[in-house]
């Protein structure tokens, strides 16, 4: 009984999959005999093809026209919360203002009506706690930053076909799903729309065509592992929360883990020079107070609470991406260098430029070489050092500019003594004068050529070190005024330019030289000082003050010389020359009484 009853069944579905075409098409040619009667057209004019199944032509040319002047939406591309943030920030919309355009604006009397204007059904607007305004459509789920209420409607149509094909992948449907919708810029600066799809339940973002993951990889390179992967996607989730804050509660796991974070980087920080967090231990600090009053906002709605967790997150899931938690080669201090590749291996010493340019710099540009490259491990700027080596560098700088200021007054008043007037005069075919010697007698006005000669050489050192001072005073504005600019006013920008100078001719070492000019040229201008004094005071013929001055010139010369001396490891050097003589000596006297 059961087989007879199946037999029928099949039996009645072939014929009507049989009859499906020709009744279709009697349901076109009856829509186009309707259309044509509107229009006045005789349909007998037509014949009647549908026992074919054969439809007119003029029938199927109205269904294409028909079709084609439905406009279609514009096909939305993967996006990111990172790009969307771009785009708010920096395409928004500017006041229409006209000076003196200003109207009266009347209130009439008991107005108390500020509602904005009226928005499609289904679609509420609210306010990020920064100001930024955002549509959001409770039924659908769907967010947009669009201003223009006109173009709502579009935007469902496009979340229409992008929900539909998110159902034929088989992805979350639920109530804690959400679906961004809005401008942002496209590969060529254009205005595109872009969407991406929240995962609420596993704090995950997804699309529905094919995504370019390193897009949101902070220029971060050698990212293979998924659960890597995931941890920037992680990051993209927080940077969503902070975007979109709004009708979200404080969840309690959510509050627990950021104390905890907190807690750990404070307590690292605290005990370790090296620890990961780009933030001060002060700022730290009041970030877990502010943290721990929003206590009394956990499993409520507060935007602003939300708003807050969502950006100290994002920070801290961002560090966890860029130092590879997780990961095998994680980066557990700050120096450490996780990369093995040419840019890695050639840190291991300067280059020949570098080492010519210290000859010259004073092994200043060495040691500035040196702390860029621990500001800049793996192509990384860690803005916490970088602000404060660029503070102590601004202080250096102010300092070297009093002290080149000093010593160019000191030069002036050195040129203004009557020894070197007297004889600038003779050599400059002036009327002459007398010079007195040490003994206390004058002498004529004509110098002797070996005294003309040591004059001419005290003058061009006091003239080369005033050069050598204004051009230090020169060099530290400079400088000064450069690192205060907008280049380093980020840890984005800082990066840029470090990539952008690593790039040139010299790469950073262009960079440790300049910083260097500085102290050099004050170096310079001191030593060519005391050079010029040198000459001045040895020109002198009285012996006994010549024998006393000299002993202690070459022991203050030594002295000074000294932290450089120290600081080039020629004490090593000389240990291990007298270590190699005592050695050679011992085996000589041993062989000798042997």
């Amino acid at each position: 009984m059961s087989r007879a009853l199946l037999s029928m069944i099949a039996a009645w579905l072939l014929r009507v999959l049989k009859a499906m075409p020709s009744m279709g098409c009697e349901l076109l040619r009856t829509l186009w005999l309707t259309t044509d009667v509107g229009r006045g057209t005789d349909p007998a004019t037509h014949p009647d093809n549908s026992m074919t199944g054969d439809l007119p032509a003029m029938s199927v040319q109205s269904v294409t026209e028909r079709h084609l002047a439905v406009p279609r939406p514009p096909s939305p591309v993967p996006a990111s919360p990172q790009q969307v943030t771009k785009y708010r920030f920096s395409q928004r919309p500017l006041v229409n203002y006209k000076p003196g355009s200003n109207k009266m604006v009347l209130l009439k009397k008991g107005d108390m009506s500020y509602d904005p204007p009226s928005l499609p059904i289904g679609w509420i607007k609210y306010t990020q706690p920064e100001g930024a305004p955002y549509y959001l459509h409770e039924e659908k789920r769907i967010i947009t930053d669009l201003t223009d209420v006109t173009e709502l409607q579009q935007l469902l149509d496009m979340a229409d076909c992008l929900l539909h094909s998110a159902r034929e992948l088989r992805m979350p449907s639920h109530f804690d799903m959400e679906l961004v919708i809005t401008e942002v810029l496209g590969l060529h600066g254009e205005r595109v729309f872009g969407y991406y799809f929240v995962d609420h339940r596993q704090r995950l973002l997804f699309w529905v065509h094919d995504y370019n993951l390193s897009n949101i990889f902070f220029n971060v390179d050698g990212v293979t592992a998924r659960d890597h992967m995931k941890q920037a996607v992680v990051t993209q989730y927080w940077m969503h929360i902070e975007l979109y804050p709004n009708r979200r509660e404080v969840t309690v796991g959510d509050y627990e883990e950021l104390r905890n974070i907190l807690s750990c980087a404070i307590a690292d920080a605290a005990t370790s020079n090296a620890y990961l967090a780009h933030f001060e231990l002060d700022s730290m600090t009041r970030m877990l107070d502010l943290v721990e009053k929003l206590e009394g906002s956990v499993g409520k709605e507060n935007s602003y609470a939300v708003w807050v967790i969502a950006r100290f997150a994002r920070e801290f899931s961002r560090s966890k991406f860029i130092n590879f938690s997780g990961q095998p080669c994680a980066r557990l201090g700050v120096d450490q260098c996780i990369y093995v590749s040419p840019h890695h291996l050639s840190r291991s010493g300067s280059s020949f430029l570098i080492r010519i340019f210290d000859f010259f710099l004073f092994q200043s540009a060495s040691m500035h070489l040196e702390e860029l490259r621990q500001m800049w491990i793996d192509q990384i700027v860690h803005y916490r050092r970088w602000q404060k080596h660029i503070a102590k560098l601004t202080s250096e700088w102010a300092r070297f500019t009093i002290f080149s200021t000093v010593l160019l007054t000191a030069d002036v008043s050195l040129l203004a003594t009557p020894a070197l007037g007297s004889y600038g005069n003779s050599l400059g075919g002036g009327s002459g004068g007398t010079l007195t010697n040490g003994t206390g007698s004058s002498t004529s006005s004509g110098p002797s050529p070996p005294m003309a000669l040591q004059v001419t050489a005290v003058m061009t050192s006091i003239y080369l070190s005033i050069f050598f001072s204004v051009a230090s005073i020169l060099a530290s504005i400079q400088l000064t005024n450069h690192v205060g600019g907008k280049e380093y006013s980020s840890a984005a920008s800082i990066s840029a330019l470090l990539q952008r100078t690593d790039k040139s001719l010299f790469g950073t070492y262009s960079l440790a030289i300049m910083y260097s000019l500085p102290y050099a040229f004050l170096v310079w201008s001191i030593f060519l000082f005391v050079l010029g004094m040198t000459f001045l005071v040895f020109s002198s013929t009285n012996h006994a003050m010549l024998a006393i001055l000299a002993p202690f010139f070459s022991l203050l010369f030594v002295f000074s010389i000294w932290p450089s001396i120290s600081r080039l490891g020629t004490y090593e050097m000389f240990e291990k020359l007298w270590r190699r003589k005592s050695l050679i000596r011992r085996r000589s006297v041993s062989a000798t009484n042997a």
